[in-house]
Protein backbone atom coordinates (compact mmCIF):
# COMPACT_ATOMS: atom_id res chain seq x y z
CA UNK A 1 0.00 0.00 0.00
CA UNK A 2 1.32 3.33 -0.56
CA UNK A 3 0.21 6.69 0.54
CA UNK A 4 0.33 9.37 -1.61
CA UNK A 5 -0.48 12.08 1.24
CA UNK A 6 -1.30 12.27 4.51
CA UNK A 7 -2.91 15.10 6.82
CA UNK A 8 -3.51 15.93 9.79
CA UNK A 9 -6.76 17.14 10.83
CA UNK A 10 -7.14 19.81 13.05
CA UNK A 11 -10.04 22.34 12.39
CA UNK A 12 -12.84 22.10 9.78
CA UNK A 13 -11.39 23.35 7.38
CA UNK A 14 -9.24 20.57 6.96
CA UNK A 15 -11.69 18.22 5.75
CA UNK A 16 -12.07 19.99 2.56
CA UNK A 17 -9.08 19.99 2.06
CA UNK A 18 -8.58 16.55 2.06
CA UNK A 19 -11.49 15.93 -0.25
CA UNK A 20 -10.11 18.17 -2.59
CA UNK A 21 -6.62 16.60 -2.65
CA UNK A 22 -8.59 12.93 -2.78
CA UNK A 23 -10.82 13.91 -5.52
CA UNK A 24 -7.90 15.18 -7.68
CA UNK A 25 -6.13 11.76 -6.90
CA UNK A 26 -9.34 10.22 -8.25
CA UNK A 27 -9.09 12.45 -11.33
CA UNK A 28 -5.92 12.30 -11.88
CA UNK A 29 -5.74 8.25 -11.70
CA UNK A 30 -8.53 7.89 -14.44
CA UNK A 31 -11.15 6.83 -11.47
CA UNK A 32 -14.99 7.72 -11.07
CA UNK A 33 -15.27 11.44 -9.42
CA UNK A 34 -19.04 11.21 -8.98
CA UNK A 35 -18.66 7.59 -6.88
CA UNK A 36 -15.58 8.92 -5.29
CA UNK A 37 -17.41 12.08 -4.08
CA UNK A 38 -20.43 9.94 -2.52
CA UNK A 39 -18.14 8.00 -0.95
CA UNK A 40 -15.71 10.65 0.75
CA UNK A 41 -19.56 12.36 1.82
CA UNK A 42 -19.60 9.46 4.28
CA UNK A 43 -15.99 9.34 5.48
CA UNK A 44 -15.91 12.77 6.23
CA UNK A 45 -18.97 13.15 8.34
CA UNK A 46 -17.42 9.85 10.07
CA UNK A 47 -14.04 11.88 10.36
CA UNK A 48 -15.90 15.08 11.70
CA UNK A 49 -18.34 12.56 14.37
CA UNK A 50 -14.63 11.02 15.59
CA UNK A 51 -13.07 14.79 16.00
CA UNK A 52 -16.07 16.25 18.13
CA UNK A 53 -15.98 12.91 20.10
CA UNK A 54 -12.24 12.41 20.61
CA UNK A 55 -11.04 16.33 20.79
CA UNK A 56 -7.91 15.07 19.17
CA UNK A 57 -5.93 15.52 15.55
CA UNK A 58 -6.92 12.86 13.46
CA UNK A 59 -3.84 11.71 10.67
CA UNK A 60 -5.75 10.75 7.63
CA UNK A 61 -3.71 9.25 4.20
CA UNK A 62 -4.71 9.06 0.90
CA UNK A 63 -3.67 5.26 -0.06
CA UNK A 64 -3.62 3.58 -3.07
CA UNK A 65 -3.04 -0.66 -3.34
CA UNK A 66 -3.48 -2.07 -6.92
CA UNK A 67 -6.35 -0.44 -8.69
CA UNK A 68 -8.12 0.39 -4.66
CA UNK A 69 -7.77 4.34 -4.19
CA UNK A 70 -8.97 5.14 -0.69
CA UNK A 71 -8.65 6.71 3.26
CA UNK A 72 -6.68 5.16 5.84
CA UNK A 73 -6.79 6.83 8.97
CA UNK A 74 -6.32 4.84 12.82
CA UNK A 75 -7.27 1.51 11.90
CA UNK A 76 -9.98 2.35 9.62
CA UNK A 77 -10.02 1.95 5.84
CA UNK A 78 -12.57 3.54 3.49
CA UNK A 79 -12.44 2.74 -0.66
CA UNK A 80 -13.10 6.08 -2.59
CA UNK A 81 -12.92 3.66 -6.26
CA UNK A 82 -11.56 1.26 -8.23
CA UNK A 83 -9.44 2.14 -11.28
CA UNK A 84 -9.62 0.52 -14.40
CA UNK A 85 -6.40 -0.25 -14.12
CA UNK A 86 -2.97 -0.62 -12.20
CA UNK A 87 -1.73 3.09 -12.90
CA UNK A 88 1.82 3.70 -13.86
CA UNK A 89 4.85 4.12 -11.83
CA UNK A 90 5.42 7.78 -13.66
CA UNK A 91 1.89 8.64 -13.17
CA UNK A 92 1.80 7.96 -9.13
CA UNK A 93 5.21 9.81 -8.81
CA UNK A 94 3.72 12.66 -10.38
CA UNK A 95 0.35 12.75 -8.53
CA UNK A 96 2.48 12.09 -5.66
CA UNK A 97 4.66 15.58 -6.25
CA UNK A 98 1.78 17.59 -7.63
CA UNK A 99 -0.33 16.42 -3.98
CA UNK A 100 3.09 17.75 -1.63
CA UNK A 101 3.47 20.59 -3.44
CA UNK A 102 -0.36 21.78 -2.96
CA UNK A 103 -0.66 20.73 0.53
CA UNK A 104 2.52 22.66 1.07
CA UNK A 105 1.91 25.66 -0.71
CA UNK A 106 -1.13 26.31 2.48
CA UNK A 107 -3.74 29.05 2.29
CA UNK A 108 -2.45 31.66 4.90
CA UNK A 109 -5.56 32.18 6.65
CA UNK A 110 -5.81 28.18 6.97
CA UNK A 111 -2.63 28.20 8.51
CA UNK A 112 -3.61 31.49 11.25
CA UNK A 113 -6.51 29.35 11.59
CA UNK A 114 -5.07 25.96 12.29
CA UNK A 115 -2.46 28.02 15.04
CA UNK A 116 -5.61 29.90 16.58
CA UNK A 117 -7.19 25.91 17.18
CA UNK A 118 -4.01 24.86 18.57
CA UNK A 119 -3.86 27.67 20.89
CA UNK A 120 -7.63 26.88 22.20
CA UNK A 121 -6.88 23.07 22.40
CA UNK A 122 -4.36 23.83 24.63
CA UNK A 123 -6.12 26.63 26.75
CA UNK A 124 -9.22 23.56 26.99
CA UNK A 125 -5.93 21.03 27.89
CA UNK A 126 -4.67 23.62 30.63
CA UNK A 127 -7.97 24.16 32.00
CA UNK A 128 -8.50 20.63 32.25
CA UNK A 129 -5.70 19.71 34.10
CA UNK A 130 -5.78 22.91 36.30
CA UNK A 131 -9.23 21.18 37.01
CA UNK A 132 -7.88 17.89 37.68
CA UNK A 133 -5.08 19.04 39.99
CA UNK A 134 -7.78 20.81 41.93
CA UNK A 135 -9.53 17.38 42.58
CA UNK A 136 -6.47 16.01 43.14
CA UNK A 137 -5.81 18.33 45.84
CA UNK A 138 -9.24 18.03 47.44
CA UNK A 139 -8.74 14.36 47.88
CA UNK A 140 -5.38 15.05 48.92
CA UNK A 141 -6.67 16.83 51.68
CA UNK A 142 -9.83 14.72 52.45
CA UNK A 143 -6.97 11.41 53.21
CA UNK A 144 -4.61 13.73 55.10
CA UNK A 145 -7.97 14.67 57.55
CA UNK A 146 -9.42 11.27 57.49
CA UNK A 147 -5.28 9.58 58.26
CA UNK A 148 -5.22 12.08 61.04
CA UNK A 149 -8.61 10.91 62.63
CA UNK A 150 -7.63 7.67 62.54
CA UNK A 151 -4.59 8.38 64.41
CA UNK A 152 -7.11 10.21 67.00
CA UNK A 153 -8.49 7.52 67.44
CA UNK A 154 -6.19 5.09 67.79
CA UNK A 155 -4.71 7.07 70.28
CA UNK A 156 -8.01 8.00 72.10
CA UNK A 157 -9.30 5.76 74.48
CA UNK A 158 -13.06 4.89 73.69
CA UNK A 159 -14.69 5.53 77.22
CA UNK A 160 -13.33 8.66 78.41
CA UNK A 161 -11.53 10.60 75.11
CA UNK A 162 -8.28 11.08 76.77
CA UNK A 163 -5.31 9.67 75.04
CA UNK A 164 -4.63 6.44 75.93
CA UNK A 165 -1.75 4.10 77.38
CA UNK A 166 -0.10 4.03 74.29
CA UNK A 167 -0.39 7.30 73.01
CA UNK A 168 1.27 7.66 76.60
CA UNK A 169 4.44 5.79 75.87
CA UNK A 170 5.19 7.71 72.88
CA UNK A 171 4.19 11.53 73.96
CA UNK A 172 5.79 11.38 77.13
CA UNK A 173 8.69 10.16 75.58
CA UNK A 174 8.52 12.73 72.49
CA UNK A 175 7.90 15.01 75.50
CA UNK A 176 11.21 14.09 77.90
CA UNK A 177 13.40 14.31 74.66
CA UNK A 178 11.73 18.11 73.69
CA UNK A 179 12.40 19.36 77.53
CA UNK A 180 15.78 18.01 77.49
CA UNK A 181 17.25 19.39 73.77
CA UNK A 182 15.04 22.76 74.43
CA UNK A 183 16.27 22.82 78.60
CA UNK A 184 12.48 23.51 79.29
CA UNK A 185 10.68 22.28 82.43
CA UNK A 186 8.45 19.04 82.23
CA UNK A 187 6.53 17.40 84.98
CA UNK A 188 4.68 13.76 85.31
CA UNK A 189 1.52 13.71 87.41
CA UNK A 190 0.26 10.12 88.08
CA UNK A 191 -3.28 9.82 89.47
CA UNK A 192 -5.12 7.06 90.82
CA UNK A 193 -8.94 6.86 92.30
CA UNK A 194 -9.07 6.00 96.01
CA UNK A 195 -11.23 2.99 96.37
CA UNK A 196 -12.37 2.37 92.60
CA UNK A 197 -12.89 -1.26 93.01
CA UNK A 198 -15.16 -0.68 96.20
CA UNK A 199 -16.88 2.06 93.69
CA UNK A 200 -17.59 -0.75 91.18
CA UNK A 201 -18.73 -3.55 93.62
CA UNK A 202 -21.16 -1.13 95.26
CA UNK A 203 -22.68 0.64 92.74
CA UNK A 204 -22.02 -1.28 89.30
CA UNK A 205 -19.84 -1.31 86.27
CA UNK A 206 -21.98 1.81 84.76
CA UNK A 207 -21.96 3.69 87.94
CA UNK A 208 -18.05 2.96 87.90
CA UNK A 209 -17.75 4.25 84.00
CA UNK A 210 -19.53 7.69 84.86
CA UNK A 211 -16.55 8.46 87.67
CA UNK A 212 -14.30 7.58 85.46
CA UNK A 213 -15.60 10.00 82.78
CA UNK A 214 -16.30 12.88 85.40
CA UNK A 215 -12.58 12.30 86.27
CA UNK A 216 -11.47 12.77 82.52
CA UNK A 217 -13.48 15.95 82.69
CA UNK A 218 -12.52 17.12 85.57
CA UNK A 219 -8.89 16.29 84.51
CA UNK A 220 -9.59 18.07 81.17
CA UNK A 221 -10.48 20.94 83.08
CA UNK A 222 -7.65 21.34 85.62
CA UNK A 223 -4.96 21.54 82.80
CA UNK A 224 -4.03 24.52 80.53
CA UNK A 225 -5.90 23.31 77.15
CA UNK A 226 -3.70 22.27 73.95
CA UNK A 227 -0.56 22.83 76.20
CA UNK A 228 -0.57 19.85 79.26
CA UNK A 229 -1.53 16.31 77.81
CA UNK A 230 -4.14 13.92 80.19
CA UNK A 231 -3.98 9.93 80.40
CA UNK A 232 -5.93 7.12 80.99
CA UNK A 233 -3.41 4.82 81.58
CA UNK A 234 -6.69 1.96 82.12
CA UNK A 235 -8.59 0.97 85.18
CA UNK A 236 -8.63 4.01 87.36
CA UNK A 237 -4.65 5.22 86.42
CA UNK A 238 -4.71 8.16 85.03
CA UNK A 239 -1.51 10.47 83.76
CA UNK A 240 -0.78 14.86 83.14
CA UNK A 241 2.28 15.08 80.90
CA UNK A 242 2.97 19.21 82.18
CA UNK A 243 5.12 21.46 80.22
CA UNK A 244 5.87 23.23 82.95
CA UNK A 245 7.23 22.99 86.74
CA UNK A 246 5.79 21.72 89.73
CA UNK A 247 4.13 24.96 90.74
CA UNK A 248 1.80 24.68 87.89
CA UNK A 249 1.81 21.01 88.64
CA UNK A 250 0.49 21.39 91.98
CA UNK A 251 -1.99 23.83 91.06
CA UNK A 252 -3.37 21.11 88.30
CA UNK A 253 -3.30 18.65 91.37
CA UNK A 254 -5.35 20.82 93.61
CA UNK A 255 -8.07 21.24 91.23
CA UNK A 256 -8.33 17.53 90.51
CA UNK A 257 -8.63 16.90 94.23
CA UNK A 258 -11.19 19.64 95.09
CA UNK A 259 -13.59 18.63 91.87
CA UNK A 260 -13.37 15.06 92.98
CA UNK A 261 -13.79 15.77 96.43
CA UNK A 262 -10.28 14.42 97.27
CA UNK A 263 -11.44 11.06 95.84
CA UNK A 264 -7.59 10.79 94.26
CA UNK A 265 -4.27 10.09 94.88
CA UNK A 266 -1.66 11.74 93.26
CA UNK A 267 2.10 11.65 92.60
CA UNK A 268 4.03 14.18 90.71
CA UNK A 269 7.78 14.30 90.03
CA UNK A 270 9.90 17.05 87.72
CA UNK A 271 12.31 15.76 85.25
CA UNK A 272 15.75 16.28 86.38
CA UNK A 273 18.70 16.40 84.27
CA UNK A 274 19.73 13.12 85.95
CA UNK A 275 16.77 11.39 84.45
CA UNK A 276 15.85 8.96 82.25
CA UNK A 277 11.74 8.75 81.11
CA UNK A 278 12.01 5.48 83.06
CA UNK A 279 13.24 7.54 86.10
CA UNK A 280 10.90 10.08 86.12
CA UNK A 281 7.91 7.52 85.50
CA UNK A 282 9.72 5.55 88.75
CA UNK A 283 9.69 8.71 91.12
CA UNK A 284 6.04 9.91 89.88
CA UNK A 285 4.96 6.62 90.63
CA UNK A 286 6.60 6.26 93.93
CA UNK A 287 5.45 9.87 95.13
CA UNK A 288 2.00 8.12 93.84
CA UNK A 289 2.38 5.64 96.47
CA UNK A 290 3.50 7.78 99.06
CA UNK A 291 0.13 9.45 98.66
CA UNK A 292 -1.58 6.78 99.08
CA UNK A 293 0.51 5.10 102.34
CA UNK A 294 -0.13 8.40 103.86
CA UNK A 295 -4.06 8.45 103.30
CA UNK A 296 -5.19 8.77 100.03
CA UNK A 297 -6.77 11.68 98.51
CA UNK A 298 -3.73 13.73 98.61
CA UNK A 299 -0.76 14.78 96.51
CA UNK A 300 3.15 14.14 97.27
CA UNK A 301 5.96 15.42 95.36
CA UNK A 302 8.77 13.16 94.23
CA UNK A 303 11.54 12.96 95.76
CA UNK A 304 14.74 14.94 93.75
CA UNK A 305 17.34 11.71 92.49
CA UNK A 306 20.71 11.51 93.47
CA UNK A 307 22.73 13.23 90.87
CA UNK A 308 24.81 10.70 89.31
CA UNK A 309 28.71 11.01 90.16
CA UNK A 310 31.28 11.27 86.84
CA UNK A 311 33.25 8.18 86.39
CA UNK A 312 30.67 5.93 88.04
CA UNK A 313 27.89 3.72 86.07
Amino acid sequence: MAHLLSLVLIVEPDRPRLAGFALHAVEALGGNTFAAAIALDAVLGELRATATREQRPTEVAIALEDRELGLVWDDRRAPLTTLPRPPAADAVRSLVQRLREASEAADSALLVQRNRQIHADLEVARNRARTEMAELETALEKKKSELKETLRLAETDSLTGLYNRGAYDTRLAEAFRRSLRQREALTLIMLDLDKFKEINDTHGHQYGDEVLKNMADTMRAAIREHVDLPFRMGGDEFAIVVFADTGIAQRIAGRVLQTMNNGVSIGIAQAETDDTVESLVARADAALYEAKRSGRGRFRLAETPVPRVAGTG
